[in-house]
Formats: structure tokens, sequence, C-alpha cells
């Protein structure tokens, strides 16, 4: 039974969750209602219940907060992320739940708020079905752990299924994605199922034709843009996958996804990405051969020979691309205005060389809208003048190794002194707190006591806590600038550069539309020994 002495000093905050998770059930459509949830109750019951016990203990209720239609598996929610807020400006000390799952369903999380954020904050607890109070020591942690224990597995359980009822609707060939595919409509008379959409279907085989007859995809992109024909983010309405300050138009990546869809052929490709698991919201993409594939499930737009015909070509393309453009810089040249990669282009001269320049990927996605400048740049007279550069920066380093370890040395001592100093504190406070839970249960403290004395020992521990670690993060940088200066000396010392030592030492470069480089280092030693001559005119 949870009581509650001086409810005068408490502000509460009432949470309230429900989660709309269904599971499908078998080869039917019949759809099974989380019995988990429903026992939880409706919000309007969670609100009831919570109401009237704060009546009863003549408690002050601050706000309410609900999460309506929201999993458990996740703590970033919209009224949980206020209540925190809250908690942060002193507005509520008092949370209150129905029982603990519908705080939340993932142990790690809870574990967190109960044992260090809600004690940090001065916050007390309570799940009142579950009889867990953070105000009282009787509540036993073990249990805490065991209940929170239980929701994630039920979660976790419930993600199973969920998967199971999925994959059984994908071997049936059913349409799964939120968004139309672009070509088609969702038919009103089952979601499920695609019809032709007879306004932009004519634009994807226009699209197909264009690549059988030779087109690149980037010409492809750059005549849809001419002939202001709408993205198809703009016309199935997913509009939020798209940066919208900048509107560049058509691009070759678009083109590509759709000649490379196989939803055009009149087949239906479920299981294209997966979550990494139930607790993250990352996808990853899954490879062909994983992917479910059922045909003959809509009217195709694009016939079977021009899709391989299509696919032989683009095959074709990436074959030559990957075998000609290899570069030491590759990947690490970026443009400065706009900030895209740069990629490489051949030029062939009268005398039968070949010459390679760079040339800014914005520009190159849409030559005519003029989004950037080519930054042209000759690849020979940029690499080398970017390894004359990176020496330069490298011989510096090593000429003031000398000077450096003396200070470092004096300064690595001064670190493990204060280090020792700390966690000796630590220590000490660890001990006082044992001595005040001894105390407590002789019955020498009330609760309002024990708590204030407990929670500045806990401060004070995690303040020297914090101490030390960010101590050891210095003294780890002190001691591993040897380490450093091995990766500098090596590639200082190297004849011939190659793509590991490049990438050992530079984390991106960037150029100018008038030549100007700029190298940032994966090391602050070099970011910072040198200000002078970070540019360079490689024109």
């Amino acid at each position: 039974m949870i009581t509650i002495k001086n409810p005068e000093k408490y502000s509460a905050g009432l949470y309230t969750r429900l989660s709309n998770e269904k599971i499908e059930a078998g080869n039917s459509e019949v759809l099974i209602e989380n019995e988990d949830e429903r026992e939880s109750g409706s919000i309007s019951t969670q609100k009831a219940f919570l109401n009237s016990f704060c009546r009863e203990n003549n408690i002050k209720v601050f706000d309410t907060y609900v999460d309506d239609g929201v999993s458990g598996a996740t703590f970033d929610r919209p009224d949980f992320n206020r209540l925190i807020r809250d908690i942060e400006k002193k507005k509520v000390n008092l949370v209150l739940v129905k029982d603990l799952s519908r705080f939340g369903r993932l142990s790690s999380k809870i574990s967190y708020y109960l044992e260090e954020f809600f004690i940090e904050k001065g916050v007390r607890f309570i799940a009142i079905s579950d009889d867990i109070d953070t105000g009282h020591i009787e509540t036993s942690e073990e249990m805490v752990q065991f209940k929170a224990f239980f929701n994630e597995w039920y979660v976790r359980d419930t993600s199973r299924k969920v998967r199971n009822g999925k994959r059984i609707r994908a071997k049936e060939g059913k349409v799964m994605t939120t968004y139309p595919t672009y070509g088609y409509k969702k038919d009103p008379k089952d979601c499920n199922h695609y019809i032709v959409d007879m306004e932009t279907a004519p634009i994807v085989q226009e699209i197909f034709e264009l690549a059988k007859s030779g087109k690149t995809a980037t010409q492809i992109a750059n005549m849809m843009t001419v002939k202001k024909v709408l993205l198809p983010s703009e016309i199935i309405g997913n509009n939020h996958t798209r940066n919208m300050e900048i509107k560049r138009g058509w691009n070759r990546n678009t083109v590509n996804r759709i000649l490379q869809n196989v939803t055009y052929l009149g087949w239906v490709s479920n299981g294209n990405t997966k979550k990494v698991n139930y607790k993250s919201k990352k996808t990853m993409v899954m490879p062909k051969e994983n992917r479910i594939v059922v045909k003959n499930m809509h009217t195709p737009i694009i016939d079977l020979e021009t899709f391989e015909i299509v696919q032989s070509m683009l095959e074709m393309r990436r074959g030559v691309r990957t075998k000609t453009y290899d570069w030491l810089l590759k990947g690490v040249m970026y443009c400065r205005e706009c900030g895209k990669k740069m990629s490489l282009v051949p030029q062939r001269r009268s005398d039968g060389r070949t010459l390679f320049y760079f040339r800014c990927n914005t520009y190159a996605s849409n030559p005519s809208f003029h989004l950037c400048t080519p930054h042209s740049s000759n690849l020979e007279k940029t690499t080398t003048n970017v390894l004359q550069m990176i020496r330069a920066k490298c011989k510096q380093v090593l000429e003031e190794e000398t000077f450096m370890k003396i200070a470092q040395n004096k300064e690595a001592l001064d670190l493990k002194n204060e280090i020792i100093i700390s966690e000796k504190k630590i220590v000490e406070i660890n001990k006082k707190i044992d001595e005040l839970y001894g105390s407590k249960f002789k019955g020498m403290f009330d609760d309002d006591d024990f708590q204030r004395i407990y929670n500045n020992l806990k401060k004070e521990r995690n303040e020297n806590e914090t101490r030390v670690e960010n101590l050891k993060k210095r003294l780890g940088k002190q001691e591993s600038t040897d380490e450093i200066k091995k990766v500098i000396k090596n590639f200082y010392n190297c004849k011939e550069v190659t793509r590991i030592d490049l990438i050992s030492l530079v984390d991106k470069i960037e150029i100018t539309e008038d030549k100007k480089i700029s190298i940032h280092y994966k090391y602050n030693l070099l970011n910072q020994i040198l200000t002078d001559g970070l540019e360079e005119d490689v024109s």
C-alpha cells in the first residue's frame, strides 16, 4: 500500500500512454489487438485512476501528459519529452503512472530514469498498480528490474509476432508501403493493391524508353527537369524525405531508382529494408536475394524485355566507371561552396594523352541550373600540392617534438595526481553513503533528511566521477601523442603515399572555385600546430 507523507510538497505529473500496436493473424486479414494494452485500459481510464489517487492523497496535479498511440519500446515520445522538460524546470517533482508498463518497456531506460535521473533531480516515481515507489527504501530494486525485464520481453515477443505476420502478407504479395510507387496509386477498394496512375505511368514509360535508347540517368534527369515534370516525392506525398530548402529538381539517383524498380513489371517486392532491432529506428537495405518478390500482382507498366535491356545497360556503365576512376584523393575531396564531394572526369587531348580533372557533383547533377560551379582542377597538380602541404605540416610537428615532450611530461604528471585525489574522494563519499543507509535503517533519519543528505552526497560523487573521466580523457590524449607521431613520421618518410597513409591523417580536403585548398586533419595536433599556410593556390 503506497502512502504519501507531506503531500503538500509535491507537484505531480500524471503520465499516461497507450500503444496502438496490432498483430497480423495468420493468412487472413484479422487483426489481434495488443492484449496487454487492453488490460492497461484506455487513456481516459488511466487519467481517472491517477486523478482518483491524487484526490485521496491530497496531491496537487501540475499537468497530465498523454502519449496516445506510441509504443513503449521507445522513450522518444512527444509528451514524455515535455514531462522531462518540466522536471528540468523544477515544475514537477512527483511522477505518477498506473503501472510500470505505461512508463515504458525498455529495462535499460527504466533503470536510468528510476535509479539515476529522477534521484538526481529530486523526483519521486510511483507506479501505483505495481506498488513501486522510489520514495520508500522498502521498494525492491529487484522487483523493479523483474517487471521491467518482463515488460521488455513482451515488446520483443510482440515484435516477433508482427514480423511473422508481415512475412505472411509479403508472401501473399500484399503491398505494405506507406506511399505508393511512382506510376501507381493504391486501389480504393484494397489499400494493399496497386492500380495504374494514368497521369504518371506515361512518365515512367518515357524514362525507360529514353534509357533504352542510350540516354544516361543524368541526361534523363536533366530532360525531366527542363520539362518541369513533378518529382515523385511531390506527387506521392512523402516530402519529408527531401531537403525542401534547395529544390534541385530531378537527379540521376531518382532516375536510377525508377529504372531498377521491379514494381513496374507487375511484381510486388517486400522486405527491401529491415530494422536493426525492435529497440532501434535505424533500418538497413537488404540484398536483393533476401527480398520477397511475388509476380503478377498488378498491371505492369513496363514489359520484361525492356526492363532487362535497361538493367544490362546500367550494369555495363557501372563496370566501366568502377575500373576507370580510381585515384588517391577519392572520397576526401569536397567542394567548399556547396559541401558536395568532387568527382573525376577525363579529358582527351589532341596529342592522345588523357588528363583528369575534378568536378563538383552538385554542378554535374544539373549543369544547366547553375546550382554550383565546376571547380575544375587538374588531378595531378592538385594531388602534388596536397601531398606537399601535408608533408610540410608533418615536418613542423616533428621539429617541435622535443619541446612538446617536456611540456607533456609535466602536464601528464599533474593530471595523474589530480586523478588520484578525486578517486580518493569518491571512495570516502561511498563510505559515507553506506553509513547513511545504516543510520536510515536504524531510524536515525526521516525520509526528507535522508533524501536531502543522500542527494548532496550523490551530487558530490557525480561531480568527482565526471572530473576523473575528463582528466583521464586529457591524460589519454597526452599518452597517445607518441602513437600519433608514429603515424605522422611514417607519412613523412614514405616514398610513395598510399590511400591508407592518406586516410590515416586526413579527414577532409576542401577546394574553392578559385582553387584554394583547405586540409582538415583527423588529429587536433595537426590542425592546431600550424595556423598559417593552410590554404594554397593550385591553379
